[in-house]
């Protein structure tokens, strides 16, 4: 049987190979391979500035990488070469695409002016186009789901970061994704509020929902992520099980790495 006519369910969900990204003068990504199964929780960790955030952004295609290529259920979703990022998609295909890849930042991004209830509904309805009564009721589920339905009504300003990080979960939940991407989500949180949100994740991960988390949170990491990715200099130098990898480390890089996080 070809590639071409294997059922999506044969390849990795997603699938990145020979990933590149140059800002400036800086290589940020250095010919990152890996992928991403059904169901599984991927942890990224390393030193600041070792490109797991920006990886993370050119997963979902936030920035153009420069070179490599991205598979998507085994279809090739772009390639990169001298002429910059292209997208071998409809552009139909490539909205699809984004919209089952959502992403939780390590700031909030709520609106402002709108209701936890009315954040989480807002893209469902705009980007997609679904019926407001409908949303409605899945948005007042997944406030349920992130432990926050008795703040339907109250204003980011009026929530703690915790409860703000959740709402932002509960936002990205509502496209109904196949992918969750978190960018170092509970950084900016103290340790009460981190537990909170943490608690949801591995609440997603028990449902089995596939992730992919930027974490200095080894406890986490440990616990909940079926593997690990340690990058350094915008390489991919250890990967494995976390339990393994955390507790054996084979590079100075790692080890140095593992001794500077507290947990």
């Amino acid at each position: 049987m070809s590639a071409a006519e294997r059922p999506p369910h044969a390849f990795p969900l997603l699938e990145v190979r020979g990933l590149e990204k140059r800002l400036g003068a800086q290589d940020v990504l250095r010919g990152i391979d890996f992928r991403v199964e059904r169901g599984e929780v991927l942890a990224i960790i390393g030193a600041s500035g070792s490109g797991k955030s920006t990886l993370l952004r050119c997963l979902n295609l936030l920035i153009a990488p420069d070179d490599g290529r991205i598979y998507w259920k085994g279809k090739e979703v772009g390639w990169a070469d001298r002429n910059g990022f292209r997208v071998r998609a409809r552009e139909r295909d490539l909205l699809s695409y984004r919209t089952q890849i959502s992403m939780v930042f390590q700031s909030f991004n709520l609106f402002p002016h709108m209701t936890a209830l009315q954040n989480i509904m807002e893209a469902p309805v705009m980007v997609l186009g679904r019926e407001r009564t409908e949303v409605r009721a899945e948005a007042e589920a997944l406030l349920d789901k992130v432990r926050l339905s008795h703040r339907a009504s109250a204003y980011p300003q009026e929530m703690s970061g915790g409860e703000q990080q959740r709402v932002a979960i509960a936002r990205a939940l509502a496209m109904h994704p196949e992918v969750l991407l978190f960018d170092e989500v509970t950084s900016a949180l103290d340790p009460e509020l981190k537990g909170e949100v943490l608690a949801v994740m591995r609440d997603l991960a028990a449902e089995g929902m596939t992730m992919i988390s930027v974490s200095h949170e080894m406890g986490f990491v440990r616990t909940v992520a079926d593997r690990v990715i340690f990058m350094h200099r915008g390489k991919v130098c250890e990967a494995g099980d976390p339990r393994q990898v955390l507790a054996d480390p084979q590079t100075p890089e790692l080890r140095a790495f593992v001794h500077s996080v507290v947990d």
